[in-house]
């Protein structure tokens, strides 16, 4: 895959994709990738490079990528491709695609329209939490429904001295329980019990340094479900609250306006997303959601 971080777009280049930075900090669109073509190992290493260094990859005019070949092409990054625990809300043929919207099928939800409304980093609940995460848009509303993403290596490294001081060392409680019953306020008593069993809690960094760049970036989690150790509660909550305000001001943020047909693939080890509200009533909206688990642990 070369050296660095900046192979990519001398090689991008060489291959004839255009490559457009989606904003200052965050974000980089590749165009002239067929994701239906067979793999091309140098694609695919410019794609990892381009999504390491820019936290997020757009990769538009994929409408003929087909469930199956979507999964292949998640796997092309690691094979360890996550299994939500609601199948009911899964692609019937393809467990590892998570619906997210307000699709109806024989008569039930299809889809998990109210995931992702809360800052967070993918699956942060995990001792191994989430590498990359893929969203496929197959319907979307003409208006709303924008997913929005912030760069917490640039957040970090904007910082005054004394803040990245008092932080360096500090961790961070993650709750899958105290996270599941917000996402799905449909839930039983049991299921959300049976959720937290299933993924007690963790502790990560705060701040983490990214396992591929080596550069440090805030690790926040989730603002549903993540705590701070180590200093009184109240403290805790509104160091938090300040450290969240920072990391997703505009200078770190992109916002995606979707189109049908466009791949976001995203790095989850020092950046947050959120999903936006759109008018359910009047139209559909149906992506597909991949989260590859990484295999190292979170490290300060």
């Amino acid at each position: 895959m070369g050296s660095g971080l900046t192979f990519w777009r001398a090689a991008a280049a060489r291959r004839g994709l255009v490559v457009r930075d989606l904003g200052p900090a965050i974000g980089v669109e590749i165009e002239g990738v067929d994701l239906t073509a067979p793999e091309d190992e140098e694609i695919t290493g410019i794609l990892r490079g381009a999504c390491v260094e820019r936290t997020l990859l757009l990769l538009r005019g994929q409408e003929r990528l087909t469930p199956a070949g979507y999964v292949a092409f998640a796997r092309r990054f690691g094979d360890e491709l996550d299994l939500h625990s609601r199948r009911d809300l899964c692609h019937p043929d393809h467990h590892e695609i998570f619906v997210v919207g307000n699709v109806v099928e024989n008569g039930r939800a299809a889809g998990a329209a109210k995931v992702g409304l809360n800052w967070h980093t993918d699956h942060y609940h995990l001792e191994h939490p989430a590498l990359f995460t893929f969203l496929h848009a197959i319907e979307v509303p003409p208006v709303a429904g924008e997913t929005r993403y912030a760069n917490g290596i640039a957040a970090w490294e904007a910082l005054d001295e004394p803040t990245r001081a008092r932080i360096s060392g500090l961790k961070v409680r993650h709750s899958r329980g105290r996270l599941y019953r917000e996402l799905f306020p449909d839930a039983t008593e049991t299921q959300v019990a049976a959720e937290a069993a299933r993924f007690p809690d963790v502790v990560h960094p705060l701040v983490r340094t990214h396992p591929e760049s080596g550069r440090r970036g805030l690790y926040l989690g989730g603002e549903w479900g993540s705590l701070i150790e180590g200093i009184p509660k109240e403290e805790a909550k509104a160091l938090f609250a300040r450290l969240l305000a920072h990391m997703t001001e505009p200078r770190f943020v992109y916002e995606h306006h979707w189109r049908p047909g466009d791949v976001l693939m995203s790095d989850n080890r020092c950046s947050l997303h959120r999903a936006t509200e759109w008018d359910e009533g009047r139209h559909r909206r149906r992506l597909h959601r991949l989260i590859l688990l990484d295999r190292v642990r979170p490290v300060g």
